[in-house]
């Protein structure tokens, strides 16, 4: 991995006012809307979850989702440049290349996290540092297989199609995947669904210290699972295109 690219990489994200909106504001706006609708009541989730603290899990997975698959997906944009045949007559190796933008999205999905869970402890969420750090950590890791996702986004989406597909991608993974829809109330159909991609085990993995019954082994499972197979998935493709 190249630091001095992934440097000019993080400002040239830092810039865009995109970024800011839909990974950083977009998801702590939604958590303050959702907590003044239904959290300010004290209330709890039959897990004994308390509102406003699924709340801001669920938000902060929000975007720890979607700036990943932004800054992933910007690859199909830099194809369409030739962006990509420029950076192969540099030093710059295949491998560093998408271990640099998958450095950069991991980067860009921590702010957006950060403010969520400032909002909430502000907003009456209450836990011991460590948890707080634990669950700040299982957020953050839990982005990897959103970043290859958006990686593999690019790399095959096209500069047009890019922005469709990762809304589309963006809006399944967070609908089916227990964001926007709690498993406990969700269809039999659903709830199996659920439970086959990674944003229902990342949640499951963040709550598993306030909850009981979370299948530890199965959620660190699927999510090594989708990860494996992103992984390879993106290499072959680079590697087709190279």
């Amino acid at each position: 991995m190249n630091t001095r690219y992934l440097t000019l990489e993080l400002r040239r994200a830092v810039r865009n006012g995109r970024y800011l909106i839909f990974t950083v504001v977009v998801p702590a706006v939604m958590f303050v809307l959702f907590v003044n609708l239904y959290g300010g009541d004290g209330g709890t989730f039959p897990n004994g979850l308390p509102v406003t603290t699924s709340l801001m899990m669920n938000m902060a997975l929000f975007g720890v989702m979607a700036g990943p698959l932004t800054i992933g997906a910007r690859i199909a944009v830099e194809r369409g440049l030739g962006w990509q045949r420029q950076l192969r007559l540099t030093p710059l190796t295949g491998s560093g290349y998408l271990m640099t933008k998958g450095a950069l999205a991991m980067l860009v999905g921590l702010p957006g996290i950060l403010l969520v869970c400032v909002i909430g402890a502000v907003e009456g969420v209450r836990m011991d540092a460590l948890h707080w750090a634990g669950v700040l950590a299982t957020l953050w890791l839990g982005a990897i297989p959103f970043v290859l996702l958006g990686i593999v986004i690019g790399l095959i989406a096209s500069p047009d199609g890019m922005q469709a597909i990762t809304g589309l991608a963006s809006m399944l993974f967070g609908l089916l995947g227990g964001i926007w829809i709690p498993a406990d109330v969700a269809p039999a159909w659903l709830a199996t669904v659920m439970k086959i991609l990674p944003t229902y085990w990342v949640k499951q993995l963040t709550q598993a210290p306030f909850v009981s019954g979370v299948e530890v082994k199965t959620a660190l499972a699927v999510i090594v699972a989708w990860v494996a197979a992103l992984s390879l998935i993106a290499v072959r493709r680079y590697r087709a295109q190279s």
